[in-house]
């Protein structure tokens, strides 16, 4: 709801599907003037809530027709789920293709704890080097808390403006994404911790706390202050991952490190390599996710509205 809130106030109307068996799917629309009809998005939708990859798929694919109907070009949906063949093949038979994320990242690193876990047990099993990083970080008089109301929220968008651009992701700050972060604050989904010292923000991670577990959304640090103060993330990730454990949570998703374009794991060389060892550091393990898929509903209009944007860019091209 948050989030529909926070499309809304940006130009996509939102509308609320339901399915048999209470599920339900967030289906965001835009009109592209002047072609006839709207594109379409299902953001994490339809929502999988555990069901078999065949009953999500099938969901899809109702909301296709249902985008059909009411006159839609393009539909594309993204749910978090594990990558799976059936719901693959059951997307591909309904002539769905994959499409590129949405999002930074598809894959995920998860942090899974044992039965009888606690801070002990799962600190000894966090990589030497990175269990040094944490109590340096700490003997420096870095601290961490938790910042409900979002008082580091701007100076935190910059620092992942400049990552971005480090890490050859989009983020820009007409995509709305610092007003979106103290929309979702305002509701219990949003947790937002900063790692300070003196004062200075350091670094600052957002995790969304729903479906049971937390999951990392966005982090960053200074880049800048790295060798005078190391292991800002260090310390700011093992205390997010102390309150998932304080909290009985099964695990804690640390968030993606795809390499844009390929999605595969990370190798020495990529812009990425470096974030996938300090989360794997961590214990976490590679998790493949399902990745987006899209259907195009109306062809010529789909075409069209290629044809139109190729146009567009010469011509300001030429300007």
């Amino acid at each position: 709801m948050a989030w529909a809130a926070h499309r809304a106030s940006l130009g996509w109307t939102p509308h609320y599907v339901t399915f048999e068996g209470d599920r339900v799917a967030l289906v965001l629309t835009r009109p592209q003037p002047p072609l006839p009809g709207f594109v379409a998005y299902a953001p994490r939708g339809p929502v999988a809530a555990g069901d078999a990859p065949e009953e999500v798929a099938a969901r899809a694919v109702a909301l296709g027709g249902w985008v059909r109907e009411a006159g839609g070009t393009i539909l594309a949906v993204d749910p978090e789920l594990d990558v799976d063949p059936a719901y693959e093949a059951a997307l591909a038979g309904a002539r769905f293709s994959v499409t590129e994320e949405i999002q930074p990242s598809r894959h995920r690193l998860v942090l899974r704890f044992e039965p009888g876990d606690d801070e002990d047990g799962v600190f000894g099993r966090i990589a030497k080097s990175t269990r040094q990083r944490i109590r340096a970080a700490e003997s420096a008089g870095m601290t961490v808390a938790e910042d409900g109301a979002g008082e580091h929220l701007d100076a935190f968008g910059e620092l992942i403006a400049k990552t971005a651009e480090r890490k050859h992701f989009t983020f820009s700050p007409e995509q709305g994404f610092v007003r979106w972060w103290r929309r979702v604050l305002d509701t219990p989904a949003g947790r937002f911790w900063v790692a300070l010292h003196d004062g200075r923000l350091v670094g600052g991670l957002i995790a969304y706390q729903q479906g049971g577990h937390l999951a990392t959304a966005f982090s960053a640090d200074r880049a800048d202050l790295r060798k005078e103060l190391p292991g800002a993330m260090h310390l700011l990730r093992w205390h997010v991952i102390r309150e998932a454990l304080a909290a009985g949570m099964p695990s804690i998703d640390l968030g993606g490190v795809d390499v844009r374009g390929v999605r595969h794991k990370p190798e020495k060389g990529d812009a990425t390599f470096g974030l996938w060892e300090h989360k794997a550091s961590f214990g976490a393990e590679w998790v493949e996710s399902a990745p987006a898929h899209e259907i195009v509903l109306r062809p010529w209009v789909y075409r069209a509205g290629l044809a139109a944007g190729r146009v567009r860019r010469l011509v300001r091209g030429r300007g």
